[in-house]
């Protein structure tokens, strides 16, 4: 039944829209492209042209990109069009050698500080990776490894890890279809994750640290 003022007329106070929750949405969007490789080094992101994909306005979009060159994941061109970088080589280098510092830090003592709830989910991400590999799903593989690592990240209890570790992960993201992994690379991401989960479980820093070294180097290999 159709509700009416005090004076009669139809009502019709549907409530403000939630812009937060848009801006954040359109925000996370543009993060998962980044994150997938969907975004390639070089690319140029017109305003206009990323508001019709997302069937939404300029302004959320014009904020997500400002809050994304405000960590280095795009950059502003002259004519003020975002771009994403195109990292030099000795730049990929340093992210991977950044992240292998990090991550293995967060991997020994999330060794120690994990809960059985949070190995349960680690545990899950590592199942979903073999997943991808029986149907060499790349979107699959590439949204379950960044699950799985953030899951170990949040695991070790370190303040603001996970802050610090999303814009590299998202400087990466670009590179990932460059290189596309094939077969052999999905085996041995599933041999590296599984010595992780098992280093977790037995609640051993030093294999957890050594195992996500060896993941984050193997992994990131741009030149292979």
């Amino acid at each position: 039944m159709q509700q009416s003022r005090p004076d009669g007329e139809p009502s019709y106070d549907v409530g403000p829209i939630n812009h937060h929750v848009l801006h954040e949405q359109i925000y996370d969007a543009l993060k998962r492209h980044m994150m997938m490789g969907r975004f390639t080094p070089g690319q140029r992101l017109p305003l206009r042209k990323l508001a019709q994909s997302l069937g939404t306005s300029l302004m959320p979009v014009r904020d997500a990109l400002q809050r994304l060159e405000s960590v280095g994941v795009v950059v502003s061109s002259p004519t003020r069009t975002m771009i994403v970088p195109e990292p030099t080589a000795k730049e990929q280098r340093d992210l991977v050698h950044i992240r292998s510092l990090l991550e293995a830090d967060a991997a020994a003592k999330a060794a120690l500080n994990h809960t059985e709830a949070e190995l349960a989910q680690i545990a899950g991400h590592c199942d979903s990776i073999r997943k991808s590999a029986e149907t060499d799903d790349l979107d699959l593989f590439l949204e379950a490894n960044y699950n799985f690592h953030m899951a170990i990240a949040v695991a070790s209890r370190i303040s603001f890890i996970t802050t610090i570790l999303e814009p590299l992960w998202l400087r990466m993201g670009p590179l990932v279809r460059n290189y596309m992994p094939n077969h052999d690379h999905f085996l041995r991401a599933i041999a590296n994750h599984e010595r992780i989960l098992e280093a977790l479980a037995a609640r051993d820093p030093e294999k957890a640290s050594s195992g996500i070294i060896h993941d984050v180097i193997e992994s990131n290999r741009f030149d292979a």
